[in-house]
This record gives structure tokens, sequence and C-alpha cells, in this order.
């Protein structure tokens, strides 16, 4: 009979392991990349955040390989990847069998936070220098991420404004009710004056010292009104801890208009993902970036949810970055706006930037709307339009508006002669004023006009056919591989 032979098996032998762990590891595993692209980095900002005494560290490169390959795979606890230092091969080369615990891998990632954008622009350039990238074009769109915040602790600007307003008038009422002359002092000053909690808690002291200075009261009506002004400070505290509260929250909006308690990052926005279909909003952040062959060469996260302001704040990042301003942008037309135009024109940029009715203005069956006032012919030499009648529309003023940001939009204002009895009039205009008035910017319409040649030339064509697999496309992927 046959004897069966079955391989070696000694799992307690010395030499269980090759000499050279990384021969189980392909050549193209991405870990290998991670290794050798960490490698090539200037580290050298990392150097400032150690201490020259003491222990000591692991190598910051080794932890950021570590840290990187670990997002890379959708693993953010620190207690995962201390486990997969000891078990996971791939860990263990790219770590040099280093064995961090979990906390010191938390203290690295929180030491080192702020100058991870440092390392993501020498990434860029990496690219740049291999030639993956030319930085000459920048296609950028954004996109709602939801924070993992409960979304029902949101803090809103406007009840907080209100509710502070109302505390402010009980502090008074009740200074008023305190006969001590510190209070009175107080509660006598101009109602314009708002009280901080400092000053109250000065009063309380002083109430507080007053009160145990007084002498001991006897009778029966001594000794309630001591208890009333017991009350009546311990009612102050408890409102001097509200009112500093309220200033917490305004500090901690900023110029947002909400937040949540368990994510104050996260600003309160209408996301895509609605389903309820009741317009909820749920916490987020606007993620804004730039890309180019589908590599993210610049981001940002704004808490404006919609994109017409992130725009400039973007550029400067990027310019920022790299010392430069790329020389084209491809947007969509969420990004269309006078302001938007008027700084990539003053910083020699080529604007491919749609605005808000560019598609509708390509489609086959498009017919403008003669009543509508971008239709109207305008008399440039004498800055008059005419309507549909034949009418003048002459210049009657400019009305000037504010943008969130703070830029300043000038409209020239157009006012008929006289529409009454016109046989036209129901088609004209719904107002019931007996002239039609309209608003023109013709700083925007230049602009428009601008970026409609632009975006209908041959260059334009490409760019818009390659805007939508470029930033879009890296969404995708992103919140495909991240489970975003």
């Amino acid at each position: 009979m046959t004897k069966i032979h079955f391989r070696p098996y000694t799992p307690n032998q010395t030499l269980l392991f090759p000499q050279r762990i990384d021969e189980n590891i392909a050549e193209n595993d991405p870990v290998r990349i991670i290794n050798a692209v960490v490698d090539s980095l200037n580290l050298d900002c990392f150097k400032k955040l150690y201490k020259e005494t003491g222990r000591c560290a692991y190598h910051p490169k080794m932890m950021l390989k570590v840290i990187i390959y670990a997002y890379m795979n959708n693993i953010y606890s620190c207690r995962r990847i201390e486990k997969l230092l000891l078990r996971d091969i791939h860990f263990i080369w790219l770590a040099g069998y280093e064995k961090p615990d979990f906390i010191t891998i938390n203290r690295f990632r929180n030491r080192v936070k702020d100058e991870i954008g440092n390392v993501f622009t020498q990434l860029v350039l990496i690219l740049a220098e291999k030639g993956f990238v030319s930085l000459d074009v920048e296609y950028i769109d954004g996109t709602k991420i939801e924070s993992k915040a409960n979304k029902y602790t949101f803090v809103w600007r406007k009840t907080v404004e209100k509710n502070r307003a109302r505390l402010m008038g009980k502090i008074r009422a009740l200074l008023e009710q305190v006969d001590e002359a510190i209070a009175q002092d107080k509660s006598a000053e101009s109602p314009a004056v708002e009280f901080t909690p400092a000053q109250l808690t000065e009063i309380v002291d002083e109430l507080k010292h007053s009160l145990a200075q007084a002498p001991e009261a006897k009778d029966k009506e001594g000794k309630k009104a001591l208890r009333e002004k017991k009350k009546q400070v311990k009612d102050l505290e408890a409102r001097r801890d509200k009112l500093a509260e309220y200033d917490k929250h305004l500090e901690t909006l900023g110029e947002r208009n909400s937040y949540s308690k368990t994510d104050p990052d996260a600003t309160f926005m209408r996301m895509k993902e609605d389903a309820m279909n009741n317009g909820q909003t749920k916490p987020g952040y606007n993620l804004q970036i730039g890309t180019e062959n589908q590599f993210i060469t610049d981001f940002g996260l704004f808490h404006n949810p919609t994109d017409t302001l992130t725009l400039i704040p973007f550029y400067e990042s990027f310019r920022s970055r790299f010392g430069r301003l790329p020389s084209a942008g491809v947007a969509d037309s969420g990004y269309g706006s006078e302001e938007n135009y008027r700084f990539m024109e003053e910083n020699g940029m080529e604007a491919f930037v749609k605005y808000n009715f560019f598609h509708k203005e390509q489609r086959p069956r498009y017919k403008p709307d003669p009543f509508h006032q971008d239709s109207f012919h305008y008399n440039e030499a004498e800055d008059y339009y005419v309507c549909p009648m034949g009418q003048h529309l002459t210049r009657i003023g400019i009305r000037r508006s504010t943008t969130a940001s703070g830029y300043v939009t000038e409209s020239a204002r157009y006012r008929a002669q006289r529409c009454t009895g016109c046989p036209l009039r129901g088609s004209c205009y719904k107002s019931k004023s007996d002239r039609r008035t309209i608003e023109v910017n013709h700083r925007l319409n230049a602009y428009k006009r601008q970026a409609r040649e632009r975006l209908l030339s041959e260059e334009g064509i490409r760019h818009r056919g390659r805007r939508c697999i470029e930033p879009e496309a890296v969404f995708g992927q992103m919140k495909y591989d991240m489970a975003y």
C-alpha cells in the first residue's frame, strides 16, 4: 500500500517567516506606491512638532505612511490600525515592524493635521513634475458631504439672537427689582448698553457680599425679605449662565446661520438625498475640489451651501499653494456671477464658466420670451431700451446691492413713458404700476456674452465635455470607495 506524504508542518519553528517579508507583496501593490511617494516628500516641517528632549519618537515618515495607507483602505480607527501593525503583512512591512499603540497613532495624526496641507501640495507638485498634471486648467465642482453628527442637534442664529434679546430684557427687569445700589446703578444704564457675563458676575459677587454683611433678620418680614433677595441673586446667576451659553453659540456660529452641537464645524444645509421629500436640512459640508486628469489638485471645505461664494476663496487657496493661478477655469452655472467673472478677468484667467440660462439657450426648440428684458433692443449710444410696442424705456437711476461677500453690484433702472392702454400690457408685465420698470446689470451681461463666446468655441466645447468626467467622476469614486 502506497504511503501518503504531506509537506512538513512545524508552526513553532525559529525561522517561520522569510528573511525579506516584502517577498510576498506584489510589485504593483499600492503599498509600494505609498512607500515610494512618502519617501520622496520633504517632511522638515514636521520636526518643529517634536521636542529635542525625552524619549525618541517614532519616525514621522513611517507614521505618515501607515496612516495614509490605512485611510486608503477605509480604516480610520486607531485601535484597528494598531492590530493591523501586528497582523497584516503590508502594514508590518510599511512600518518596518515598528509597533506604535493606538494612543501614539491618534496623538500623531492630531499633531500633524495642520501640516497635511503641505504634504498634499508636495504630492500635486510631484504629479506636475512627472507630467500627470499641468496646473494650467482647473475643473471645479462641489458636493455636499453629510456629517456623522446627530441631525437634531441644531443651533440656529435667529433663534439664539431672539432668545438672547428676550433674556437681556429679563435681566434688566430683575436688576430693577434688586434694591442694592450696585444693581440699581447697572440697571439704570442706557438700554443700548448690553450686559456681559463678566459684568453680571461682578454684580452677583457684590450682591452676595452685601447679603453676607447684612445683619441677621429677627422678625418674620425680615427673613422673608432676605429669602427674596437670595432668590433674586440665584435667578441672576442662572440668567448669567444662560447669557454665557448664548454668547458661546454666537461665537461658534461666526458668520454662519447654523451649526450642530455634536459637530460644531458642520452647517445645516439641504442635501440631494431627502428621504422625506420635505426639504429637511442636515448637518454637512460643502466640499469643493479642482481636478485635472482626474487628479485632485486642490480642495476646500466651506460652510456656505451654495457654490457662488466659494470660487474666489478656492482660487486664493490654489494661489497660496502653488504661487500662481491657473490660466483657465472651468465650472458649471452655479459659479456664474459678476463677482466671479470679474475676479477671473482681473487675474488674467479664461473663464469657461456657465451662467444660469446657458443650457436653456442651447436647446434646439428654445425661443426667447419677447417680453423679457433681455429681448428688448438696447440703444447703447443713447442708453435706452425699446419694448415690443416700440416705446422707449429711459434711464432713471442706478440701484446698488451688496452680496454676502461684500461685493457691490450696480444695476441701471429704466422706465417706460406710459403703458396704460397698451394692447400688450397683460403679456408684458404683471405689476399694478402704470409703467414698466426694468433693472439691467450691464457689466454682468457683458461677462455673459464673453462666457457664451468662450463656451461655444472649439476649446470651450472640449472643456465642457471634459468637465463632466473630471470632478464629477472623482466625486463618484470618493463617495463609493469611502462609503460617503
